[in-house]
């Protein structure tokens, strides 16, 4: 039999429910792969396009003498399209590698109550299953997304930073407790 490396803390052994435990970072690449498997640059995208739509309608006006286009508005509905479309997914990927770092060293453990960000023995985030709304399964990562008020969050857990049985529990631990994305 495999050696398998699953720690159970004293909560989860009172109640029976195995917790795994794992440690690392996750890269740039898997971020944005996790994102976008979320769909959150999908969202961005639709806002950015129905953003430079109706400026762009703002400036074009239709009388009976025929039309006329306002070049100043066509050209900042361009601009707004650029910032949106191209340039925010950048500065998102950005803000979330540079949270995900803040918390470096820190170990992800997946037990009974959700999942939490763990440093020296003491939880810095925790997020429970209530919180969470579904997940997306990629060939590298599992991608959590979960809600709290009117914000959305995602959680990219890479699947190399765990061993292959490790990966199945927790697929199946996914499976059992969110619907798929």
């Amino acid at each position: 039999m495999e050696d398998i490396d699953i720690w159970q803390p004293q909560q989860a052994r009172a109640t029976g429910e195995i917790s795994l435990r794992f440690t690392g970072s996750v890269d740039k690449d898997e971020l944005r792969e996790g994102l976008k498997a979320a769909g959150m640059f999908r969202r961005l995208r639709w806002l950015a396009a129905a953003g430079a739509l109706f400026i762009a309608f703002l400036g074009v006006r239709v009388d009976e003498e025929g039309g006329s286009v306002n070049v100043g508005l066509v050209a900042a509905a361009v601009v707004y399209a650029a910032v949106f479309a191209l340039l925010a997914p950048r500065q998102i990927v950005t803000h979330a590698l540079r949270a995900q770092r803040a918390h470096e060293g820190a170990d992800c453990v997946v037990d009974g109550t959700g999942i939490a960000a763990v440093l020296d023995g003491v939880d810095i985030k925790r997020l429970g299953w209530d919180a969470m709304t579904r997940y997306h399964e990629t060939p590298d990562l599992y991608v959590v997304v979960g809600g709290s008020g009117r914000r959305t969050w995602v959680m990219v857990l890479p699947k190399r930073l765990m061993t292959a049985p490790d990966t199945e529990l927790l697929g199946a631990v996914l499976d059992s407790r969110l619907r798929r994305g």
